[in-house]
């Protein structure tokens, strides 16, 4: 990992995502972004899109599609551990959500959020 280096700090900056987590999310997607048209396609390729299955105005189920497995566990690893930590943005959320949707269903959705946040790196 000595020659990404850089992408590691930048990744380290994220709060939450700490060193293990930025390798394991650099092993998966490597540092060639131009692969991915859009954030959209690489969070589609990543399995953290949340479905979209809707029919005559009801919504149905919003499961997030099937995608990198140990991609997947990383993030949400790191949005449980931003629900414990104090005073950041990532908890505040996972909270908000968890109180009308239950854990699990936080869990992918501060996921989804740290997956956009290192997507910006």
């Amino acid at each position: 990992m000595r020659p990404f280096e850089e992408d590691l700090e930048l990744l380290d900056t994220i709060p939450c995502v700490a060193r293990r987590p930025a390798e394991n999310i650099l092993a998966e997607i490597g540092t060639m972004m131009n692969r991915f048209p859009s954030e959209a396609h690489l969070s589609s390729w990543s399995g953290m899109a949340p479905g979209n299955n809707e029919s005559a105005g009801k919504r149905k189920s919003g499961k997030t599609s099937k995608g990198n497995k140990h991609l997947l566990s990383t993030l949400i690893q790191c949005a449980l551990a931003a629900s414990y930590s104090r005073e950041t943005y990532l908890s505040a959320q996972y909270h908000r959500i968890a109180a009308r949707r239950g854990s699990r269903r936080a869990a992918v959705a501060v996921g989804h959020s740290i997956w956009s946040l290192s997507i910006i790196f």
